[in-house]
């Protein structure tokens, strides 16, 4: 409030859940514990919500939280500050936040379509012309969208690499492509967004079809 925002408190995830209908606020600071439902499994609901898919998330987690970072992180979660923490720190990073998603969040978010069998990608209905590896790469991280994806991880689930084989680069560069292909603004992306070096989330209305849909053929 010192910061001049509005701050509304919810004492359960419950409330948060019932009160987003109404007024979603423009970020949530989310502790990592909370009675009946965690933090976790409130941030990954929100995550699924149409009205705050896209709304920013900072975590707090404490040193004794069963909670890692990483699990933070994974569910949806956009940040996260350890406790304690110095109130300036957790200002600075609610203003950087909203100033973030102010200018990304402009437009609605984009709905990514892919057509598993014809190897086939549409983005707000525009067709995105892929390499195979690009659409292996894009397919795999749609499968869990707004989950974070380490290099690590890629190499093992696109390229089928044993753990500590493959280059970084190889998957930086990939990305770069498709950042190329599929957002309106590459240097500012949308859909496929960084977390501060750890590895890369999917951010956008996933649809993957099994099926060819007779529009598209």
């Amino acid at each position: 409030k010192r910061e001049g925002y509005d701050v509304t408190r919810a004492l359960s995830a419950r409330d948060v859940l019932k009160s987003v209908d109404k007024t979603p606020p423009d970020l949530f600071v989310i502790d990592a514990v909370l009675p009946e439902m965690d933090g976790v499994a409130l941030c990954r609901k929100l995550r699924t919500h149409p009205q705050t898919t896209n709304i920013p998330i900072i975590f707090l987690t404490g040193h004794d939280s069963p909670y890692t970072v990483a699990d933070a992180l994974n569910s949806g979660g956009d940040d996260y500050i350890r406790k304690p923490f110095a109130p300036r720190e957790l200002a600075a990073r609610v203003r950087a936040h909203i100033r973030r998603s102010n200018h990304t969040g402009a437009s609605e978010t984009s709905v990514v379509r892919i057509i598993a069998p014809s190897y086939r990608v549409f983005v707000n209905d525009r067709e995105i012309m892929l390499t195979r590896v690009e659409f292996d790469l894009l397919k795999y991280m749609c499968s869990s969208p707004f989950k974070l994806h380490s290099t690590e991880d890629l190499l093992r689930g696109v390229w089928s690499y044993p753990n500590g084989v493959g280059d970084s680069a190889l998957v930086r560069n990939h990305i770069h492509n498709l950042r190329k292909k599929i957002e309106i603004d590459p240097e500012r992306p949308n859909v496929i967004q960084s977390r501060h070096g750890r590895g890369y989330v999917i951010k956008a209305h996933v649809q993957i079809e099994d099926e060819v849909d007779q529009r598209y053929a």
